[in-house]
């Protein structure tokens, strides 16, 4: 553990150094500088509370700055407090996916296609156009146009990681058992947590040349689903270095998990629950932890081998976003000029 942890150190550091150069720049573009960006924690929990996060997109508006990032983890793994500015051009990621989860307002989502010059400025041939609303997900792929227009109090969440170029620099680590690992990344680890009151829908791959969406109401639905049938959670897709996003619930009487070089990321939709990390596992509960209340729009970041666990649960309801942040390396070094 102490090498994996090691790994992970000088991967972030590198990123920090470069593959996260160009979004901080853009972020920070039209208004004062972003918060100090910290590198994801290994061996412990960071958590961010709603008035946290609504007090930084407060403050984009304000300078009128598009984003605030939490977080640098490797391989181009970040959380961003995002908004969108009038007429900002279309974007390409070249190795990296975005996955934008709308909190407030409406846009109009243009993606796909083209990029093409219109009077000496970027614009979208060939692309499709979303509404979109609170609540609404949205998965770009790398290499796929994306931009908003039509802004009306826009605001999102941005989860970016890369999914091109991923190489593993060790043996995958051995399955974990389902009361330890349940709903890991791997989708077959996945199946007898998901399915444990009735089967989960059927997971897809991520896409990689166009892009994915969801709205309030399927993911509404999918709660509802997970609740009437105790079902833990509903898996929205698999991505390479077993990302993917999760509509989750907790159970009463769940144990505490870990898992091997796999991150959780909870961000708290409704309800509320007492969160108890850190610390050790000893006869299936956690001691010498800490314990957070955790509201609507908390984030909590649990790194691998951390134990965690949600107690005192009232509506509980969560996006789990999963990454490995061990034993991968990014093998692309980011073209010149690339978003």
């Amino acid at each position: 553990m102490r090498s994996s942890a090691l790994v992970v150190v000088g991967l972030v550091s590198m990123l920090a150094l470069s593959g996260t150069v160009s979004f901080s720049q853009q972020a920070g573009r039209a208004g004062g500088a972003a918060p100090p960006v910290p590198n994801l924690p290994v061996g412990k929990t960071a958590f961010w509370t709603a008035a946290e996060i609504d007090a930084r997109w407060k403050d984009n508006e304000r300078l009128m700055r598009p984003n605030s990032r939490l977080f640098n983890g490797p391989t181009n793994i970040s959380a961003n407090v995002r908004i969108v500015m009038p007429n900002d051009p279309p974007l390409i990621h070249e190795t990296t996916s975005d996955l934008w989860i709308v909190t407030a307002g409406t846009a109009v989502a243009e993606t796909d296609g083209k990029v093409v010059k219109v009077d000496g400025k970027d614009a979208m041939q060939g692309s499709t156009k979303r509404n979109v609303k609170v609540g609404d997900l949205l998965y770009v792929p790398p290499g796929v146009p994306h931009r908003f227009t039509n802004l009306n109090g826009f605001r999102a969440w941005l989860m970016r990681a890369d999914t091109l170029g991923l190489e593993r620099t060790g043996p995958a680590p051995a399955p974990e058992a389902p009361a330890a690992g349940r709903g890991r990344g791997a989708a077959p680890a996945a199946a007898p947590a998901a399915g444990r009151g009735a089967p989960a829908p059927p997971v897809p791959d991520l896409s990689t040349d166009k892009t994915m969406f969801w709205t309030h109401e399927d993911i509404v639905a999918r709660w509802k689903d997970d609740e009437a049938n105790k079902r833990i959670n509903s898996r929205l897709y698999n991505g390479p270095a077993n990302i993917s996003t999760n509509v989750r619930i907790v159970l009463p009487g769940d144990p505490p998990a870990t898992h091997q070089g796999t991150a959780d990321l909870w961000l708290v939709t409704e309800g509320t629950a007492t969160a108890k990390t850190d610390g050790q596992i000893v006869n299936g509960t956690i001691q010498n932890g800490m314990e957070r209340p955790v509201h609507p729009g908390d984030l909590l970041y649990v790194p691998p081998g951390v134990p965690h666990h949600f107690t005192d649960m009232k509506g509980f309801r969560a996006f789990l976003i999963r990454y490995d942040v061990e034993g991968w390396k990014q093998t692309r070094a980011p073209a010149a000029g690339a978003q």
